[in-house]
């Protein structure tokens, strides 16, 4: 969950090395959504890949880092953070609880028809949730249905949900032969990379192989598939047997119909959008769609480079802020 909050003082502190240097640009980063961060942490997303979890430790322990930096509990924070340990064990005590709502959810989802896969994204797939927080999902489906199945789901919501998010966020939707992530920053590396899968894990594998991209922003993350082995990945009856009426080349025509359909909606619905950022935030195409109403990703990098240039990290190399958002 995005928790920007101002950094008013800063100490006047020099920067001696890249280490210390790439250790503060992790914390800050952390920092916009007030997240403390474990030396393991650090280390996984450390734009750098010459140290280890031990030397993160002691570097945030001693000077200059330890000037502006606390610890509680293993966790590393900026010292103008208060209780910031503790939220984070709060919300690390909901996600908990959270997570099996999602679960359930999952098992709802992987039954509609060309649902593939299920990873869950955002701050729960952190390990944390916020009281005010949903469950953000990632939805692969079959080629050339992805706006049926989106279609679907999104009227389930609607009629049987009342049209509530908060336990089925479905933001992000890409077909099973384009799961490589365009747009390529901090953020999304670390998004992709504490992706979890809810169901498929050979197309979750598979998803992580087409982005192994990630590890030019963040060298020291590894995949390990032991940790998710045991995802179930066994295809629904019931979805057979939904997908039966649309397996002919009909459907692919739909899918495109309803796919135009959802480009006309946004357009209304954000009207007040430049052309080019409503596109962005509502990509509509045969193999992607997302809808944000908001421009958190603007928000979020822009707090980042506010704090960056605030600590003095002004040497900054492109892909420590990003490309235009706009960009592909």
């Amino acid at each position: 969950m995005f928790e920007d909050q101002d950094i008013h003082s800063v100490p006047s502190i020099s920067i001696h090395s890249r280490l210390e240097r790439d250790i503060l640009k992790v914390l800050l980063y952390f920092d916009v959504f007030n997240h403390p961060v474990k030396a393991e942490e650090i280390y996984s997303f450390l734009p750098s890949n010459s140290t280890n979890p031990v030397e993160i430790a002691r570097q945030c322990q001693t000077f200059p880092l330890n000037e502006y930096i606390a610890e509680e509990q293993g966790m590393y924070f900026l010292l103008a953070r208060k209780n910031s340990v503790h939220q984070r064990l709060e919300k690390e005590s909901r996600a908990y609880r959270r997570w099996n709502i999602a679960l359930v959810m999952a098992h709802i989802i992987r039954r509609f028809p060309f649902v593939r896969g299920i990873f869950v994204s955002g701050e729960l797939s952190k390990g944390v949730a916020s009281k005010e927080g949903d469950i953000d999902f990632v939805i692969v489906t079959a080629e050339n249905r992805l706006w049926i199945c989106r279609t679907l789901l999104i009227l389930f919501k609607k009629i049987f949900l009342l049209n509530k998010k908060k336990y089925y966020c479905l933001n992000h939707f890409v077909s099973e032969n384009h799961l490589e992530f365009e747009v390529r920053n901090v953020y999304s590396a670390i998004e992709v990379a504490t992706l979890k899968p809810l169901y498929n894990f050979a197309l979750f594998e598979k998803y992580m192989n087409a982005n192994s991209w990630v590890s030019e922003f963040l060298p020291n993350w590894e995949f390990i598939e032991q940790r998710f082995a045991s995802v179930i990945s066994k295809p629904s009856i019931l979805q057979r047997l939904l997908e039966l009426p649309f397996a002919d080349n009909l459907s692919t025509r739909f899918d495109a119909w309803l796919m135009e359909r959802w480009r006309d909606i946004w357009k209304k619905r954000y009207s007040y959008l430049p052309d080019e950022k409503r596109d962005h935030l509502f990509q509509c195409s045969s193999f992607i769609s997302t809808a944000y109403g908001e421009d958190f990703l603007n928000k979020i990098l822009s707090s980042y480079e506010k704090r960056l240039a605030k600590f003095g990290i002004q040497n900054l190399e492109e892909e420590d802020l990003l490309l235009p958002v706009y960009e592909k």
